[in-house]
């Protein structure tokens, strides 16, 4: 099958002021799936509930792009289930993912409401969710053979971290994971940070599996670090966010939210291993997920209709 690259134009949708009147129309082809003017246009009323923000002129165009981009892996990714049969899911996952959300976005009443005062379709949301947990699913089951980490070596290096220094030093990190990003978008991500926060921005823009939490990961000891991450964190005091560190197919920046320094004859060394074997077939996880999604997306037909 040939492929063929028509990249998204801005203009793909009327102006902001007629916004609410557009027709509903075809834009879009991604594989046997479509993007209408109405899926757009819902996806965008998502994106501003997630972030819980109001639409203004300046931001709409990136809104635009954004959620074309949503769309159209949504729809790459649900073909994949699709072919691979996978129908079901943990429905405490999606409780959760849900729970996450209201918790970040600090909502006086339940996120279905929240989606009610933006226009934005609650049920659609959930079924993106639901295909997003099938996919986390499917790599797994495809890849699972290959997170495996040497936990012998994860105790032997923390037993001589804490000979040599009879302590360790842990971080509580954030994170925002995007997949092979332009300058112009990390630029945008950055921007957003400054005007929206961290965890907004995270929950809205971030493709990594901590997106729900607002990119939360929690505490991590510095022996689960990659050199290429702490490297950079070092550098940092509570409440600093990375210059964008690039990987081979992702870009990630990330938040020291605090720091300690725990005492060998306080530590528990068990909770530390488990929590660094867990972070690391995590960062697998992610690498695999990232990897799947850009090979799929090379050889999927997308036609856009202007």
């Amino acid at each position: 099958m040939k492929r063929f690259f028509i990249f998204l134009i801005v203009f793909l949708i009327a102006n902001n002021s007629s916004f609410a009147k557009i027709e509903n129309k075809i834009i879009a082809k991604i594989g046997d799936k479509i993007i209408t003017n109405f899926d757009i246009r819902n996806e965008i009323n998502t994106i501003l509930a997630i972030s819980n923000k109001n639409i203004n002129n300046e931001d709409i165009n990136i809104l635009r792009n954004l959620a074309f981009v949503s769309l159209k892996k949504q729809m790459i990714r649900k073909t994949e289930i699709e072919k691979y049969k996978i129908n079901s899911y943990n429905k405490k996952d999606l409780d959760s993912y849900v729970l996450n959300l209201e918790k970040n976005l600090s909502l006086p009443s339940s996120l279905k409401d929240h989606f009610k005062k933006y226009n934005a379709n609650y049920e659609s949301f959930i079924r993106k969710l639901v295909v997003d947990i099938k996919w986390n699913n499917l790599i797994y089951s495809l890849y699972k053979k290959q997170l495996d980490v040497d936990e012998l070596l994860i105790k032997a290096e923390l037993q001589k971290e804490i000979s040599e220094k009879r302590e360790i030093i842990e971080f509580n990190l954030s994170e925002i994971v995007i997949e092979k990003p332009k300058e112009t978008l990390i630029q945008e991500i950055y921007a957003s940070i400054n005007k929206d926060g961290f965890e907004k921005t995270a929950s809205l823009r971030s493709n990594s599996l901590s997106a729900p939490k607002g990119g939360k990961i929690g505490w991590v000891s510095s022996s689960s670090i990659s050199n290429l991450y702490l490297s950079e964190i070092q550098k940092l005091k509570p409440g600093q966010i990375t210059p964008p560190i690039n990987n081979i197919n992702n870009t990630v920046i990330i938040k020291l939210n605090d720091k300690r320094i725990t005492k060998s004859n306080n530590l528990d060394l068990v909770k530390i291993e488990n929590n660094i074997i867990k972070k690391k077939k995590e960062e697998k996880l992610n690498v695999f997920s990232n990897s799947h999604y850009l090979n799929l997306e090379k050889l999927t037909f997308i036609e856009i209709n202007e």
